[in-house]
């Protein structure tokens, strides 16, 4: 008798050990997949010429990022960023985007910096239906690729208008020199800023092709003293910008410059030095405007620097695509790629750092801040 109480002992301990690892495994298991992640896809250059500017994205992108998923994300699951280094390289944006696609819950692809790679990676992402938002491709051809693909930067045709007025109206010249990047973005934003130039009455005297990373100018610059400009444009990423202007000013040309979105990295200050000075840039950022002030003080509170343009249009990146992907969970749909570019494209307007965003076609339209560099930083430029 006393052998059969310990057996029905030790089973019933059994049965109630076997019962608690149950309960135990089934309490864990239900967060877990409650808490299942939303895969959020980011792809720009991070290594190699240009990576300040995807330095800016990814640090903008996990700023916003680390805020939703500080106030328990996306109807109780994490968002989680899935980040690819493309290298500025078409070859490795299209690779990446393969690896993104490829990555079980992705909902989402943020990328690239510019319209080369996020061109290259458009039909990745249009064939797997998910959408992609690119901070800065101003391209118009980068939209036109399907119905998948988003921007948060006006197109090349829109910033045209404010290269020209940048250079023509606020600066005061009338006779321009454009010196442009041989690439997608170069070409075309050469050949719309002449247009808008001389529509508004200005002429443009010589435009140059430059290669990515050149560095001696004085060839260019004997062609610019030849044609007695009043006035350059220069539409040049920063690297090339910074050494152009100093070779400039250091052959005695003391002419008005203006440039657009690149020469609005703090990197162009640094690097330019004094030949940066009175330079005027359109922008649709300005960190010292207080009604961007949460925004700023948090960039620099995590990153020890002042958010640039780049950083900003990537935060909204990040945010509008977060209220899309919000909605889709609001709705009781299920989470896809599609139901996500849906709610991308017939969404109501994003109110965020750069402006509204609100999608026609996949484009933006926001309007210019003009700046100009004055004791080696960006002020406001008084009319």
């Amino acid at each position: 008798m006393f052998c059969n109480i310990f057996q029905d002992l030790v089973m019933f301990r059994s049965a109630t050990r076997f019962a608690a690892a149950l309960a135990a495994g089934a309490a864990l298991a239900a967060p877990a997949l409650a808490a299942e992640p939303i895969n959020i896809g980011f792809f720009s250059h991070l290594s190699g010429n240009f990576a300040e500017y995807g330095a800016s994205f990814k640090n903008a992108v996990e700023l916003y990022l680390d805020g939703v998923n500080a106030e328990g994300g996306i109807g109780g699951r994490p968002v989680r960023l899935i980040v690819e280094d493309d290298r500025n390289s078409p070859q490795e944006a299209a690779t990446v985007a393969r690896k993104i696609v490829a990555t079980p819950g992705v909902v989402l692809a943020i990328g690239s910096w510019s319209t080369t790679a996020s061109l290259a990676a458009a039909p990745i992402f249009a064939e797997a239906r998910v959408p992609q938002i690119s901070p800065t491709s101003s391209h118009p051809d980068y939209s036109r690729q399907s119905p998948y693909q988003f921007r948060q930067n006006n197109t090349d045709d829109v910033l045209a208008q404010y290269n020209a007025d940048t250079i023509h109206k606020k600066l005061k010249a009338q006779r321009i020199v454009i010196p442009y990047s041989q690439d997608d973005w170069g070409v075309f934003t050469v050949k719309a800023t002449k247009a808008a130039i001389e529509k508004d009455g200005g002429q443009v005297l010589l435009t140059e092709a430059v290669l990515p990373g050149s560095k001696d100018f004085r060839p260019l610059i004997s062609k610019i003293k030849a044609a007695k400009p009043d006035g350059v444009f220069v539409a040049l990423p920063y690297q090339e910008a910074s050494i152009f202007l100093q070779q400039l000013r250091q052959a005695g040309v003391d002419i008005p410059a203006g440039g657009g979105i690149p020469l609005t990295s703090p990197k162009f200050i640094e690097l330019a030095g004094k030949a940066a000075e009175g330079v005027v840039v359109h922008s649709i950022f300005f960190p010292g405007d207080p009604s961007k002030k949460a925004f700023v003080d948090a960039y620099q509170a995590k990153y020890g620097k002042l958010p640039d343009q780049f950083a900003a249009l990537a935060y909204d990146a990040a945010g509008v695509g977060v209220a899309a992907i919000r909605r889709v969970v609001a709705s009781g749909q299920p989470l896809t790629g599609q139901a996500v570019r849906d709610a991308l494209a017939n969404g109501p307007a994003y109110e965020g750092v750069t402006g509204q965003t609100q999608y026609d076609h996949g484009n933006v339209k926001k309007a210019p801040t003009f700046l100009v560099v004055r004791d080696g930083a960006f002020q406001l430029l008084k009319d």
